[in-house]
């Protein structure tokens, strides 16, 4: 047996493993006439620690596995070893297809609304935290190992007692690439077409599209580039 084939086989044996996890979790967060389609395909390597929220797929067709979960691996993971967190105390909007990698962390507080836009994907081990709202525009991508998060997961109070580093939404918008190792904290916009380089440590607003961020804090490096997508090659 070939190298191909015996991946597809893996393949195949993982969605195999993942049916019984799937069915209990479409049952448990999706209206019984959506979860009968299975559009959440959960593998058996992800570890649940609340399932309290609600998921709404905001789409007009469900299909089996439109949402697929802690499969895809890169050549920083390894799915024998890297287990997949879902912490969804608060709403996940998706409003198409998407993926998050073997070994992600994706973690919605109970006030939190997680949007995702069509194609969304987040990278084998990267960190999602949204505790007051995160938005993904259409095609947007998180590399490996990266960090989004719209909270410091902790507080700073003035000698009066008031909060001084409140939650603070975050939005991508489409066709974003988020390159690996990069941190995108609270209260950081990204134009659509917008490329974020590896180790990118993103600060406030960047509204200019086809750009190319990069450093510490990020800043634009280049001008007039986008990330290609497949449906474009595929269009030549």
């Amino acid at each position: 047996m070939n190298e191909r084939h015996r991946q597809k086989r893996l393949t195949a044996l993982r969605y195999v493993l993942a049916l019984p996890r799937s069915v209990w979790y479409n049952l448990r967060l999706l209206p019984l006439r959506q979860a009968v389609r299975l559009p959440l395909l959960v593998s058996h390597r992800t570890r649940v620690e609340n399932l309290g929220g609600k998921v709404v797929l905001d789409t007009p067709a469900l299909k089996t596995g439109q949402v697929e979960i802690g499969f895809s691996t890169c050549q920083c993971s390894d799915f024998r070893y890297d287990r997949t967190r879902l912490n969804i105390r608060g709403q996940v909007i998706v409003k198409g297809k998407c993926t998050f990698g073997a070994g992600s962390s994706v973690e919605v507080g109970e006030n939190g609304i997680l949007t995702l836009g069509d194609r969304f994907h987040l990278g084998p081990k990267s960190l999602l935290i949204c505790h007051k709202e995160i938005n993904f525009g259409y095609h947007s991508r998180v590399s490996w190992c990266s960090t989004i998060m719209d909270t410091d997961q902790h507080r700073l109070v003035d000698s009066q007692g008031e909060c001084r580093n409140a939650d603070r939404p975050v939005t991508v918008g489409d066709n974003v690439w988020i390159g690996c190792h990069a941190i995108i904290p609270k209260g950081v916009t990204l134009a659509s077409d917008t490329t974020v380089g590896a180790g990118a440590v993103l600060r406030g607003h960047y509204d200019e599209e086809m750009t190319v961020l990069a450093g510490n804090p990020a800043v634009v490096v280049r001008r007039g580039v986008k990330r290609e997508t497949a449906a474009a090659v595929n269009n030549l």
